[in-house]
């Protein structure tokens, strides 16, 4: 499968930020090239960026010598493929302000439209992409392929420091963001003493019909929460949740459960993204997030280094830059952590280590762990 679901900034009802459930996303935007803002005359211009801000002393003298060095070899742009590429400005505005010679672009395309991009320009050689930036089954066949030159960022802590899935095969991709999703209400409708604390809470009798979901039948972050479901022993959640006529959201339909709640034609939605949540509140809809007791779903996203990318130099500096303090508050204003230790929480949550995650799936066996939840959800889901 495609990652769960990434964090991407959109609209609920047309309105505002929102997430995309990768596979289902189809591909769009251009590979052009963004544009540098700066005329670079002279010695190279340098940000404001303090050495605390890029992880001490160490690391700023490393990332500003690998910043004169991509702008001598007059590498003064990055492109970035994957769902949340095109979205992510905040972060894009934030690197050029520490790094003012080099601009990041990205190009929002994700599952089959991304490999088959991809494909492409290592079939004519015409490299665009310089990062590639997904979940996890797409980036372990794009490593299988040899698109990924080995690559472990000078920021990242030593392993021990890491979640557990944050490392690639063969130091071919690092995650840079983990994603964490809960439960999403109807405040006007569910009083907060009466939100489900557990799993198994969902099972009760009055939430039957009051219960929006993602599909479980097609790759994406529902079919990834049954497979950690059946892993912690709680398999019994599919036919329960199905005897509760849960509303199923279909693929094209991305806000689907979130939107339901916010209207008020559900009560509940299941394991909804943070960031989702975040832009409804924004936009004043009555909803409130919550995490259960314990077995949380959480997805990372990972970064890797394209082959014959045009700007290896300039790429590099980016995804050492994603993995310094600086980057990590700016990842949590867009509402994801940062997996460097210490990370701060997005406003409303509490620090990631104080979470209760899932057991982490290895990376080897997420594909075939999601393929046998969704052959099960066929079962009870199937037309």
């Amino acid at each position: 499968m495609h990652c769960p679901y990434c964090v991407s900034h959109r609209s609920l009802a047309g309105a505002t930020v929102l997430v995309t459930l990768c596979a289902m996303l189809a591909a769009c935007g251009s590979s052009h090239k963004g544009t540098t803002a700066h005329k670079l005359t002279g010695k190279a211009k340098v940000g404001m960026v303090s050495p605390s801000q890029l992880g001490g002393q160490t690391d700023y003298a490393a990332l500003q010598a690998l910043y004169r060095r991509a702008l001598a070899a007059g590498q003064r742009t990055v492109v970035v493929y994957g769902p949340s590429a095109g979205t992510d400005a905040p972060l894009y505005a934030l690197f050029h302000r520490d790094f003012p010679g080099i601009t990041v672009s990205g190009v929002p395309v994700v599952g089959p439209p991304m490999t088959a991009k991809l494909s492409a320009e290592f079939a004519s050689g015409k490299h665009v992409a310089d990062i590639a930036y997904t979940g996890n089954t797409d980036m372990l066949a794009y490593s299988a392929k040899g698109w990924l030159r080995p690559f472990m960022p000078r920021t990242l802590p030593s392993t021990s420091q890491l979640p557990a899935d944050t490392l690639g095969p063969r130091d071919t991709f690092v995650g840079t963001s983990v994603a964490v999703s809960g439960t999403v209400t109807n405040t006007s409708l569910v009083p907060a003493k009466a939100v489900p604390t557990t799993w198994q809470q969902l099972l009760a009798p009055r939430w039957k019909g009051k219960i929006a979901m993602y599909d479980p039948t097609v790759v994406g972050e529902m079919a990834d929460v049954f497979a950690h479901l059946d892993r912690v022993g709680l398999a019994q959640l599919m036919p329960g949740l199905h005897a509760q006529n849960v509303q199923i959201s279909p693929a094209t339909n991305l806000t689907g459960p979130l939107t339901a709640v916010a209207q008020g034609a559900k009560q509940l939605a299941i394991a909804t993204p943070f960031a989702f949540y975040m832009g409804a509140k924004k936009a004043g809809a009555p909803v409130r997030f919550t995490l259960f007791d314990s077995d949380n779903y959480s997805v990372t996203l990972y970064m890797g280094q394209l082959r014959g990318a045009p700007d290896p130099l300039a790429s590099e500096l980016y995804e050492d830059w994603l993995l310094t303090p600086q980057a990590a508050g700016g990842i949590a204003r867009e509402g994801a952590f940062s997996p460097i230790p210490g990370a701060p929480a997005p406003s409303g949550l509490p620090p990631l280590a104080q979470i209760k995650l899932f057991p982490v799936i290895p990376l080897p066996q997420v594909e075939s762990a999601d393929n046998g939840a969704i052959a099960r959800a066929k079962r009870y889901w199937g037309s």
